[in-house]
């Protein structure tokens, strides 16, 4: 079922729940989930109270930049560090697959008939090993910097999170999709996650010391949500 609200179409999706979740995913589709049994009165009640957030939000999700999928043909754009690369697919008979980045463009070389999947995947790991290059040069800073220390790191193709902090053993998360972004965006989702070993909370103590060690994290974090 589609509910319009302030011209944007939301799919009301009945579970079984006690809250509603009103959510604008990241190909621009809305959704509100609710419990089988709340009345539409109440329905239209919360959205009417969110109208305003969901505005803001659905306008954000619009202005972003399209992200190529990673398994595209020749002559499609493909954001790295938030610049644009265009990608050349070359099919050679009885090459290895692998990508390279070659200049302003990123070569990805395959053998004739090699699918979409496959080709997903080959650049998938360029854009992972940018990534996590990046990461090994930024974090020690940043764990210098702040006198916290990550234990580990790791990489993952993440929907809702651009990261992700295990506390107890200090294990950090990071979404595969900020290579697509501006490294400061990096530097950004670093910090705050260290910053989560010592405040778990995004509290007033947590944002104070994000401003403390990125002042400007909030135009940053605007960046990123662009």
């Amino acid at each position: 079922m589609n509910i319009t609200v302030a011209g944007i179409p939301v799919e009301l999706v009945r579970k079984r729940m006690k809250n509603m979740y009103l959510r604008v995913k990241n190909d621009g589709r809305v959704t509100l989930s609710a419990p089988y049994r709340m009345p539409r009165k109440d329905i239209d009640a919360f959205l009417a109270a969110h109208a305003d957030w969901l505005q803001r939000t659905y306008a954000e999700v619009q202005r972003r930049p399209q992200e190529t999928p990673a398994h595209t043909a020749t002559g499609e754009t493909i954001y790295l560090w938030g610049a644009p690369y265009v990608l050349v697919v070359r099919e050679v008979p009885g090459a290895a697959p692998h990508a390279t980045k070659s200049g302003a463009r990123l070569m990805l070389t395959v053998r004739p008939g090699t699918d979409a999947e496959t080709r997903a995947a080959i650049l998938k790991e360029l854009l992972r090993a940018e990534l996590s290059r990046a990461i090994a040069a930024r974090l020690p800073v940043l764990e210098q910097r702040t006198g916290l220390h990550a234990s580990e790191w790791r990489t993952k193709d993440m929907k809702t999170r651009w990261g992700t902090c295990n506390v107890r053993a200090r294990r950090i998360w990071v979404n595969l999709r900020l290579v697509h972004h501006p490294k400061i965006c990096l530097d950004y989702l670093l910090l705050h996650e260290l910053l989560h070993l010592i405040e778990t909370h995004h509290n007033a103590h947590f944002y104070a010391l994000m401003t403390r060690y990125m002042p400007d994290w909030k135009a940053v974090r605007a960046l990123l949500n662009r």
